[in-house]
């Protein structure tokens, strides 16, 4: 074999794998609209396909988590991680070197004090604070304009200047892989 088809094949393995992965972050953002070609409809990008679901995905959880009223809040899913986060900061507390040495007179209703104020800690956070901060701020409408047009072109923009070059280094690794593995199946065979 020639010398000149080796460093050939190294060099368009690389440029396979840098074209491979430059096209993953295109598919991404393009095309941003519904196109035909002929009779054929072409699929828009995947991140214009996604970003309704993911709106409402976000909204679903915002409801969830920052939306729940004190009277609601005894069957809602943040009284679960209420009650989770207060029993894992108990539990830490208990499982410490120093805690065992306590007698169990002591012990016990220091764990039920630390239990009561983790639950009404982390109870006036989902319930009041998150909330009231979400309200000021705006928040779910601050969440919802992110996927605006120009803001989605924005996140193109930035997802190009800082993906492009790990993307081109890792297809070009990638390249030298496959050009490693086809000069050893070439001398073999």
């Amino acid at each position: 074999m020639q010398w000149y088809f080796i460093i050939l094949t190294f060099f368009f393995n690389i440029l396979i794998g840098i074209c491979l992965f430059y096209s993953l972050l295109l598919l991404l953002f393009h095309p941003k609209k519904r196109r035909k070609i002929l009779f054929i409809n072409l699929p828009q990008g995947i991140f214009y396909i996604l970003k309704n679901k993911l709106a409402n995905y976000i909204s679903k959880q915002f409801e969830i988590y920052l939306e729940c009223n004190k009277d609601k809040f005894e069957d809602s899913k943040l009284q679960e991680i209420s009650l989770d986060f207060s029993e894992k900061s108990s539990e830490k507390i208990r499982k410490n070197r120093w805690f065992k040495l306590l007698p169990k007179f002591i012990s016990d209703p220091i764990l039920s004090f630390i239990f009561e104020i983790c639950y009404y800690l982390s109870k006036e956070f989902f319930s009041n604070f998150a909330p009231n901060l979400a309200k000021r701020y705006k928040l779910k409408e601050k969440i919802f304009a992110i996927f605006s047009e120009k803001n989605i072109e924005f996140i193109e923009v930035k997802t190009k200047l800082f993906l492009t070059k790990p993307l081109f280094i890792i297809g070009g690794i990638v390249g030298l892989l496959f050009g490693i593995f086809n000069l050893i199946f070439t001398l073999i065979f």
